[in-house]
């Protein structure tokens, strides 16, 4: 099968330029019947001593410089295929212009024995993989992890790609995406998991785009020789309409070549540049609390509640009232008897033996109930406390009476003139 590929892909190429030397041809003699006759018998010659070299050249099984290597090939023997050389001018070029190391699939100097094949440990070396991660971490301090990954990433010969922090319930998380090199892949992977406190979870992919991109590869180098024959025949067009016949086959065959190249250049782009996401989590303990009311009566309840951020879940708790009484609850209600000011605190411990606390000092304050001689005392503080008022009162219009000696005296003027001259 492969053979008889070969034979046709060999006369398609050796027949082409032929083929439009007999447009060329047929265009200048096409109104003269007789030269037109002589033409077909010289090419229909041409294309039997044609059809012969192309049958030989297929039986010597020989390439032709700057032409994709093929081979007849037995797929039931369960080797590996042959990889065909890909370094073209216009990939090199590509990956030249966009820094990218170029991908270690080429052949160029490996010799082919149809007998023994590839060895299995070179296929396996030069094949082109995409590779990606993700990861869920727990980290001490996530603003912390985010500038250490930022700085691996370029550590290892690559960039971060986006990132982004948020805060729920008093817990940060971050999420960042980034790329390394290739070959930095598992030594960077490595340097996260060490990095963190605790991973959660870990997945890694292996894409082998290796046929794809010999594929492309292929097919671009034919583009490239028709969109040159294309051209030699625009020069040669003789009319206006033929001209724009072969310009719309060079525009669709332009088109095709650009879509693979950046087909090629996204394959070369993410092999060489592995991907890694990564979700982190705080474990940094954090707490507060606070209560329901801050002022209470004696004999009346007062209810607390805690914010935990960070650490490891179940999260034990010991809370100080500070009249003497404790609680190991999470949600705990405490009755105080006695009037005063307290301050409250809250010890807290995660599964993972870490520990932090929160005081708030003077927090919560207690007055005293109602009583018979609590109201006969609040009486009296009433009835003196007015007293003083009145004391204040009239010892201050003693103080400033010359004041208002003076202004009584001028309004008593002024109305005396007043009333005078109505008079």
């Amino acid at each position: 099968m492969h053979e008889i590929i070969d034979k046709s892909e060999n006369f398609f190429i050796i027949s082409q330029p032929f083929s439009i030397f007999y447009v060329i041809l047929y265009q200048k003699g096409r109104n003269k019947e007789v030269k037109l006759k002589k033409l077909i018998f010289v090419l229909l010659a041409l294309f039997v001593l044609l059809a012969a070299a192309g049958c030989g050249a297929s039986g010597a099984k020989t390439v032709s410089p700057g032409q994709n290597e093929q081979s007849s090939y037995d797929y039931s023997k369960g080797s590996v295929y042959p990889q065909t050389t890909v370094a073209t001018m216009t990939a090199t070029t590509t990956r030249t212009a966009m820094g990218i190391p170029a991908p270690t699939i080429a052949t160029a100097g490996v010799a082919w024995d149809n007998n023994a094949g590839y060895s299995e440990s070179y296929a396996a070396q030069e094949r082109m993989v995409i590779k990606t991660a993700n990861m869920a971490l727990v980290v001490e301090d996530v603003n912390s992890s985010l500038m250490q990954i930022t700085n691996l990433a370029k550590a290892n010969g690559g960039y971060v790609v986006g990132s982004d922090i948020q805060e729920n319930n008093n817990r940060l998380y971050a999420n960042v995406s980034f790329r390394v090199d290739a070959s930095k892949f598992d030594a960077t992977m490595q340097a996260l998991q060490e990095l963190a406190v605790d991973v959660k979870s870990v997945s890694t992919s292996g894409q082998d785009v290796t046929e794809e991109y010999v594929d492309l590869d292929s097919k671009l180098g034919n583009l490239e020789a028709s969109e040159a024959q294309l051209l030699k025949l625009m020069e040669k067009a003789g009319t206006v309409e033929e001209i724009l016949k072969v310009q719309q086959q060079l525009v669709s065959t332009r088109e095709n070549i650009e879509v693979i190249k950046g087909r090629m250049q996204y394959l070369e782009q993410s092999s060489a540049l592995s991907y890694i996401y990564a979700s982190l989590e705080q474990s940094k303990l954090a707490v507060e609390f606070f209560a329901n009311t801050t002022t209470i009566q004696e004999g009346e309840k007062a209810q607390f509640q805690p914010t935990v951020s960070g650490g490891f879940s179940p999260y034990t708790f010991t809370w100080d009232f500070g009249d003497g009484k404790t609680s190991t609850e999470q949600f705990p209600s405490h009755v105080y008897n006695k009037a005063g000011i307290y301050t409250v605190k809250l010890n807290i411990k995660d599964d993972k033996q870490g520990t932090t606390d929160a005081t708030r000092e003077d927090y919560i304050t207690v007055t005293a109930g109602w009583t018979a001689g609590n109201v006969a005392q609040s009486a009296w503080h009433g009835m003196v406390g007015f007293g003083r008022f009145l004391a204040s009162f009239f010892i201050g219009l003693g103080v400033f009476s010359p004041v208002w000696i003076a202004i009584l005296v001028i309004l008593y003027f002024a109305w005396w003139r007043r009333r005078k001259k109505k008079a």
